[in-house]
This record gives structure tokens, sequence and C-alpha cells, in this order.
């Protein structure tokens, strides 16, 4: 909608006091949504007028349209106050980088001016820090690397770790570009918020993301995919380049790869289950009915919620988090272990929902059930119609053995009944099928919706639904899959990076590649591959194979916490832009054993700009190939095929070289040109490249040496090919000509 629409005038018109009514309601309603955004003002005017009409046909009266009105600007104006600025300074781009600005020159003037008056940088920090706090923005920093010095105390270190964690906040507060992403993606949420509070996010209409916003994700996917196409890691110590699109294509950011990973994990997991004899159980946890902006009807049609209490999806996915936090911390007292997967998706009006598949022994379901049910149904019972006085008789009823009394078993049995809206148990059966396939179905309907046919909470097919499930995890910033104990999945996937020592298997993997063909390993015992080659070498060949199970068993099994399993990360020290001492991932390692899988020396490069910048040429094909080079060039008849070619293709762009350095570059050299140009020969994902980058300008290298040529002695013999005074007659003629 783009306008304020006009009432029925047929409706009004019958009757003095319909159109008094009108009267007076009209000026109100455009009063009350003064202030907010003039597009979601528009549509909560316009569906408060469609309420008008409904319910002055029905009965004359306007009092259920207007307090309808009054709930939802209420719950729109709440989500305005958040910005300490009017809303219209972050309409659009330019007036938020122009606020981004502003506000980082803010935060610099009060660390210049405090710096100047000698105040102290406690007192600097609590004076620029009072500018994001306005805005709800905090500043996060990454782990440091601190050492503390022989000569300081252990109160001295830790103050200097405060200032320095301080130096670091406000190094980011005088930062435009910080700045500006939070802006951006405040407002971005905000307007997504109030569309969800406007009716725009439900079944029916656009469930899950609104369209504007599924608009807008797509749009950053695509610009996002074209600029990836656009750049290329270079490492020009090892002779190597790849597409960054290339490698995210190779990563879990690959939609198939993430699935793929996920199952693979969940499989592990699963018989590492049935192994060690524990159960699994499917659980699906619920916010109160007041964090849904909607709720649905008998007639399955979303309706608007009067409980709702204008939370937004982050806000109500802490909650989770938030919950779930004292759930772990009641069993880990407790001495309770699981493991298994956590599933975040949304409802069809964007509420978070999770679904998590645990694997745990049987003596401990009943503790997990009740740990469950009495931390996620704490807040707001009654909707349950359940009390604290049902679960304190659940919670008498547990033995000192860890088991729960038949005493009250019906009771507890009309409890569980009563909170399965926010609490829902169900215990796999390994008979009905596998845990692996139970989950597969909540995986792939939010990756990518692979063979999950139609969206029951959408109400359409999944595989068109799965951007919109996406889309909302990137809007709100909400994890979709948390793995639940076991080893780190970092460790696993940087030992898949690790070569395989077996040259005879790498030869049978480049085979298959070369082929065509899927290779599949040999799959080797844990016990086997640690007794012959160590634990490293099992983790990684777990890894390799794809065996979760096997991969856990080499991190010191299912019950090890993180700290103690043996298989770890090893990271490097690195200066960051803030000058802060971060850790970078180089590997992993096992004792003092270390595995590097991260090489230095990579650089980021456009790959239009250096191929503009660098003059390279195409890349040689069978299209590009030359077939006629003996006419345009006579040198290419004495030369070999790859030589000739190099001839050909830098004549292409107006060069000339020598044979000489013809045969340099087809021996692997680089070469400088008359121009001053640099010439390699690289291998990029295309093939072989002629790579020209400007090395030091002709008119700036030393004259050459003046010789004095000796008179032979005796016999003549042929003088090689003065290829040195060959170059220096081509400069000094460049120069000529320049003149």
């Amino acid at each position: 909608m783009n306008q304020f629409n006009t009432p029925d005038l047929e409706i009004i018109n019958q009757s003095i006091t319909l159109r008094a009514l009108w009267k007076d309601d009209e000026p109100w309603a455009r009063r009350i949504v003064d202030g907010l955004p003039i597009d979601i003002a528009m549509t909560m005017y316009n569906q408060w007028l469609g309420r008008w009409m409904k319910y002055v046909k029905r009965n004359g009266q306007s009092r259920s349209a207007n307090i309808w009105l009054r709930r939802e600007v209420a719950l729109l104006k709440k989500a305005v106050s958040q910005f300490p600025v009017h809303i219209e300074q972050l309409r659009n781009e330019t007036t938020r980088a122009k606020l981004a600005n502003d506000l980082a020159n803010q935060c610099m003037n009060v660390v210049v001016s405090g710096e100047k008056n000698g105040a102290d940088i406690d007192d600097i920090y609590k004076e620029v820090s009072a500018i994001p706090h306005l805005w709800g923005f905090s500043p996060s920093v990454p782990p440091q690397t601190i050492s503390q010095r022989e000569d300081e105390s252990s109160k001295e270190y830790n103050e200097r770790v405060r200032k320095t964690l301080r130096l670091s906040i406000m190094s980011r507060l005088i930062d435009e570009t910080w700045w500006a992403r939070k802006l951006d993606l405040a407002h971005r949420r905000f307007s997504e918020h109030c569309r969800i509070i406007a009716g725009k996010v439900r079944k029916g209409v656009s469930p899950y993301l609104s369209q504007a916003a599924l608009r807008e994700y797509r749009e950053r996917r695509t610009a996002n995919e074209h600029a990836l196409k656009d750049m290329m890691a270079e490492n020009e110590w090892l002779g190597k380049e790849i597409l960054l699109w290339d490698a995210v294509q190779a990563s879990v950011s690959n939609p198939e790869i993430r699935r793929t990973e996920l199952m693979v994990r969940m499989a592990g997991f699963e018989k590492l289950a049935e192994e060690e004899e524990m159960m699994g159980a499917m659980i699906t946890v619920t916010a109160p009915s007041a964090y849904h902006a909607f709720t649905t009807g008998k007639n399955k049609k979303a309706y608007s919620n009067k409980k709702y209490n204008g939370a937004n999806p982050k806000q109500t996915n802490q909650y989770l988090c938030n919950v779930w936090a004292k759930v772990r911390a009641f069993l880990n007292r407790r001495n309770v272990h699981m493991m298994g997967f956590r599933v975040t998706e949304p409802h069809h009006d964007a509420t978070p929902h999770w679904h998590m598949l645990l694997f745990f022994k049987p003596e401990d379901a009943e503790l997990i059930r009740f740990a469950f049910s009495e931390y996620f149904t704490r807040k707001h019972r009654e909707e349950l119609r359940v009390d604290s006085g049902d679960f304190s008789i659940w919670a008498k009823s547990f033995s000192k053995e860890g088991h729960f009394a038949p005493l009250d078993k019906d009771h507890i049995e009309v409890t569980r009944r009563r909170i399965r809206a926010r609490v829902d148990w169900k215990e796999i059966d390994p008979e009905k099928g596998s845990a692996t396939g139970y989950i597969a179905k909540y995986i792939a309907k939010n990756v990518d919706g692979y063979k999950v046919g139609i969206d029951e909470e959408a109400e359409a097919a999944a595989d068109t639904t799965a951007m919109s499930v996406v889309g909302w995890a990137s809007e709100w910033g909400i994890r979709q899959f948390q793995q639940i104990g076991g080893p780190s999945v970092t460790v696993w996937r940087e030992l898949r990076r690790m070569e395989n020592p077996d040259q005879a298997e790498l030869i049978k993997r480049q085979e298959a590649r070369k082929n065509g063909e899927k290779y599949q390993p040999k799959i080797r015992s844990f016990k086997e591959v640690r007794a012959e080659h160590g634990v490293l070498e099992a983790a990684r060949h777990a890894a390799d194979v794809g065996r979760w199970d096997m991969f856990v068993e080499a991190c010191g099994g299912t019950y090890c916490p993180r700290k103690d399993r043996p298989v770890k990360l090893v990271y490097a020290p690195h200066t960051n832009k803030h000058a802060e001492n971060v850790q970078k991932l180089k590997g992993v390692c096992y004792g003092i054993t270390v595995a590097e899988t991260r090489e230095d020396g990579w650089v980021i490069k456009r790959v239009q700009s250096t191929r503009k910048s660098s003059d390279s040429c195409a890349a040689w094909s069978s299209v590009n190939n030359c077939t006629e080079r003996s006419k345009k060039d006579p040198r290419a008849e004495k030369a070999s095929p790859i030589v000739a070619e190099i001839l050909q293709h830098l004549a292409r762009t107006g060069r000339d070289v020598s044979l000489f350095k013809a045969q340099a570059l087809a021996n692997g050299q680089s070469i400088i040109t008359g121009y001053g140009e640099q010439i390699s020969i690289v291998q990029t994902p295309r093939g072989p490249e002629l790579r020209i980058r400007e090395s030091e300008p002709a008119w700036r290298l030393p004259e050459p040496p003046v010789q004095t040529p000796e008179k032979p002695k005796g016999k003549r013999t042929p003088a090689p090919p003065d290829y040195a005074g060959e170059y220096w007659s081509h400069i000094n003629q460049q120069r000529e000509n320049a003149q």
C-alpha cells in the first residue's frame, strides 16, 4: 500500500450517528499512527479502516477496531523508542552513513578531549561508552593474548588487561564502519519487527520472513555471490590461487555440503548411542504465547495475538537460550550427560522454537524430562493449566536413586499432557525408524528443503520456503544448528584439510576425480589405524572417511570434556587492524605433534582489477590457441609449441620479447620487459595464465655498464647471444621514443 485508504461512503452516510463517529475516529487514527515510519503508518491505518468498516457494519460501533489500533501502535512505538534519534534519520543508506560518521566523530571528540585534559582511561571509557549504550549497542572484542611480564604483579597484570580491553572497545567506537554496520543491522531488524507486528509475516501472507525482507536477503545473497566470483585468494609463496566462490562452494556454506555434514555427525552420534546402549528422545520447546505475534485458530487461520508482548525473534531466542542454560546447569550438577543436536526454526509468524534430538542413559530419562518441563514452563504456567504445586509433586516423587516413584504417576502424566504445547517429549523407537531419519526432515527444511515435500507450518513446498527460513536466521542472527556434547567440529574440518599420507590412496582418489567418479575410501578401524600410525592419524582417517563415531572415539570418547580432548586446535598470534594480539587458526595437534592446515601468505584480490592493473592475458584454451603462429611470428618455426604459444600470446597484447625470454617463461621463470613489466606464468582454476605486473619503471633502472670489447686472440669462437645488450638497447629505444 502506498496511500491512506478512504472509507465506503455509502456505509458512513447511512446515518448521522455514523457520520459523527467517522468524524471523531478518522483524525484520532491519523494522530495515533503519527511518528511511525510512513509505510508502517499507512499499513496500520488501512488495517484499522478495514476493521472499522467491519465492526460499524456489524453493530454500529468502532470500539473493537480502536482498541486493536491502540494496542498495535503501542507495540510499534515501543520498537521505535529503542532509537535515540528520529526514525527518519535511519530510513536510507545515505542518512545512516552520515549518522555513523557523526557518532564516530562524537566518540573521537570525547577521547581526544579526555586525553588533552589528562583524564584517566577509565573516565574516558565511561563517557564514551555511554554513546552506544543509548542505542543498545555493546561492542564485542575478540579474545586476545596478553602475556604477564616478569616484573608485573597479578594485580598490575589484571589492571593492564582491563585497560587493554577498554582500549579495544574504544577503538571500535571511533570507527565509522563499525557504527555503519550496527545502524544498518538495527534498522533492518526494526523494519522487519514492524512488519511482524503489522501482520506481514504469517501464514497466508508471507511465512517466516516478510516479502520485503526476503527480497532484500536475495539481493544481498546475489551481491555477495557476484563479489565472491570477482575475488580470488592468491598465495605467491606457494604459487597458488583460487576463486573465492569456488572456496565457498567447497565449504559448509554450500547448502548441500552443510546438510550432508550435519547428517553425518547425527548418524555418528546415533551409532555411538547404539554401542553404549543409550536411548534417544525428540524434545520440542516453544516460548510462551506472549512471545507470538499471531495465533492459529481452529480453522488454521492466523489471528493477531492479544497477549503479544512485542518481543522480536532475537529476544525470544535469547529467552530460550537463557532457559536452556538453566536446564544444562541443573543436569550438570547431577552429572547427567547428553549428546545430540538442536535445530532452531521459526513458526509461521517468525517466533523461534527448538527441536532437540538427544541421546542419554536410560536411567537419566526421567530426570532430563523433569528438568525440561520444570524450567521451560516456569513463565506463564497458568495458560497451561498447571502451577508450581504440580511440579512440587513431580519433584518430591524423585528418589535418591534417580527414579520417580509410582505414587503420583497419574498426576505427573496429567501434567505432562497439559504442558505439551510448551514441552513436547517423544522417545525414539528404533523399531519405527532411526533417530537420524527422524531429524533429517528438520535439517533439510532449514537448509534447502531437500526431499521434504510440503512445509506444514507454512502450507507451501519446503524447497521454496527454505530460502525464507535461511533468510530469517540471517536477518535475526539466530544459530540454526547447535551440537550438544561431543568434540569440536572445527577439529573435524581441519583434519579433513590434511593430506592423506597414503600415496596409493591419493592416486586412486585423483583417478576417480579425473574419471568423474565418486571415490569411496577404504574404511579402517580406529584401533588398527591408531596402532599403526597413532591417534592423530586415526582422527584424520575418521574425518576423511566421514565416520563421526570413530572421530569421537579418537578424541577421547563420548563423555570426555572438551578441554580434555587429546586432539586440539593450534593457534598462532596475529595482529588485527585494531592492533590487538588475537589468535589465528593454524592447525591441529596431539601432544607435541602439530599438523599445520592453514598456510600463510594468502592475499585477497579482485579478479577484474587484478587483470586490469596487471593486464593478465586470457587463459589458454582450444578456442584462443593460435593455429597460424608461423605466419605471424617467424621465430615460432624454430621454437617448441609452448614457447611459440607464449610468443603469440604476448604479441596479441602488443608485447615483443626475445626467444630466450619466452623460453625462460616456459621454464617457470619470471622475466622483466623493457617496459618495466614483470611477466610470469601462473596456474589458475581457469588454466595457465600470463601474469603481468608493473616492476620498477625502465627509466629508473641504472645505466648499463660500459664494456670495452677485447680483441679476440687466436681462433674466434661464436659469441653467445647478447641478451643483456638487446635488453638495454630496447630500453634506450623506449627513452628516445618518449622524448
